[in-house]
């Protein structure tokens, strides 16, 4: 196998086990608080957390990319040094930007509540979590770069697992005496300060180790310039991009505040399905800067391509699972939630699109192409924004979704003329792995219709999916093999 490769398999690997721990955590959490709290005070704190959300992408997820991106390029040509000062350039834009959002947000909670008038007390935790999770969390995700920078994706999964079980335990205890939404706000933030204080302990030990000292620098000076620029060209896309993805629970919490816990619970499993792609797409962007650096362009393309196609084949196994019968998915939960079923159908679909778009998008990174990035997401996040509102007054939840999945498919188009413009061509072998997936997913709706069997049709449907991808080799045997050998060494190494 070879390094670049290797290197993206491995790291996928682990941010794909932390996305799985904090899916599998995260189903249990809302699993349990639809059970002891009403949908009333769900929906609340669903609608505090899609503000936070969108706030948080627009405070951290900018310098994110900067410092996956310049690190990973400097520790290639030995300028440790230089990887150093943009650890700490990063870590301050982060935690200043992050506390202006907070304290703007803490100023306008009175009139953002102002919008959620059928919710009691929203401003109150729309301040608790403005100055407490917001600066924290931006932290959490600059430091899950740096690990992933320097191929410590390990760290990331740890944080993931702290965070999870942190917020589970405190918020069930805080909801057991009777705080409702607080208790969930509370959660998530006491679970962010102390995965931050974590993280920033297991920094210093990464970034202090001797194969990165600075007798190995260089006399040349970070262009702390280049940095911020591009990080503010992926502060907007990122911002954009989660705003479009929070849009929904925003919007509908305006209309009716438990109808946005339905959505928002709905949301929350479609994100499921983008774990494969949006783990690959965090490992993608260093190791592509990496090779770029070393002037491997034709490695980078044979890269971005088998971890396109491996990414489309793996994530169909969830996508058919959600897909084909999401009212037993909801029904998990409480009956209640399952009116969301047919927007879970299209939020499916619209989340596998869109983080089919995020591996492109790092891609384009690697490339220094934020400004692109910027743009692209620009225009599919104001078309979902300008049809949110209109799509949910006339058809309620399933409005918002289709808003995202239109909005998701102008991003794909725009995405695909980008990379081709940049000599980027998707090879058949990407195209026959989405046809498996469509295949399978007829084949397991037809049997469901037929025979109203759910675990039949989810088990012929996945079964025909991994029969027809290897047929008609969207993913060789070879492949397959390498791929489990590097699971498989993570897990002998635990």
């Amino acid at each position: 196998m070879d390094k670049p490769f290797h290197r993206l398999a491995k790291g996928s690997s682990y941010l794909l086990l932390g996305n799985v721990t904090s899916s599998i955590v995260g189903a249990i959490f809302w699993i349990i608080l639809a059970k002891i709290i009403d949908a009333q005070h769900i929906g609340t704190a669903m609608v505090v957390v899609a503000l936070m959300t969108t706030a948080i992408s627009f405070t951290g997820s900018g310098i994110q990319q900067a410092l996956a991106k310049y690190i990973a390029e400097y520790n290639t040509n030995k300028d440790y040094a230089n990887a150093k000062r943009v650890i700490r350039l990063g870590l301050i834009v982060s935690l200043s930007i992050s506390s202006i959002v907070a304290v703007i947000l803490l100023l306008l909670a009175d009139s953002i509540g102002l919008a959620y008038s059928s919710s009691e007390g929203i401003a109150l935790l729309i301040a608790l979590a403005s100055i407490t999770y917001i600066p924290s969390n931006t932290i959490v995700a600059s430091l899950s770069s740096i690990y992933t920078a320097y191929h410590k994706t390990q760290h990331v999964l740890l944080l993931t697992a702290v965070f999870q079980v942190s917020r589970l335990a405190v918020t069930l205890v805080l909801a057991l005496y009777g705080l409702n939404a607080l208790a969930i706000i509370a959660g998530f933030s006491i679970a962010s300060i102390i995965s931050a204080a974590l993280g920033y302990i297991i920094m210093l030990r990464i970034n202090n180790h001797k194969e990165h000292i600075d007798a190995n620098s260089k006399d040349d000076k970070i262009s702390a310039k280049s940095i911020l620029i591009f990080s503010g060209f992926n502060y907007v896309a990122a911002g954009m991009r989660t705003l479009r993805n929070q849009i929904g629970v925003l919007t509908i919490g305006t209309f009716n505040i438990e109808t946005s816990a339905f959505y928002g619970i709905s949301s929350l499993i479609a994100g499921v399905i983008g774990n494969v792609m949006l783990s690959i797409a965090g490992v993608l962007l260093p190791t592509a800067s990496e090779e770029l650096a070393k002037g491997n362009k034709d490695g980078v393309k044979k890269l971005f391509s088998v971890a396109l196609r491996i990414a489309l084949i793996l994530n169909g196994f969830l996508v058919l699972i959600l897909l084909i019968e999401p009212n037993y998915i909801l029904g998990l939960i409480s009956r209640s939630y399952t009116e969301a079923s047919e927007a879970l159908r299209i939020l499916v679909v619209a989340y596998f699109i869109n983080s089919t778009g995020m591996i492109i998008s790092s891609l384009l990174n690697a490339i220094n192409k934020a400004r692109e990035i910027a743009v692209r997401e620009s225009i599919a996040s104001l078309v979902i924004i300008a049809l949110t509102p209109f799509l949910v007054s006339f058809m309620g939840i399933e409005g918002a979704a289709y808003a995202l999945l239109i909005g998701s498919l102008v991003n794909l188009i725009l995405s695909y003329i980008l990379i081709r413009r940049y000599g980027f061509m998707l090879p058949f072998n990407v195209y026959k792995a989405s046809l498996s997936i469509g295949v399978a997913a007829i084949v397991g709706y037809i049997t469901l219709t037929i025979f109203n069997k759910t675990l039949i049709a989810l088990a012929l449907a996945l079964l025909v999916h991994a029969s027809f991808a290897f047929a008609i080799k969207a993913i060789t045997k070879k492949e397959a093999v390498e791929i489990i050998g590097v699971i498989a060494s993570i897990i002998g190494k635990k």
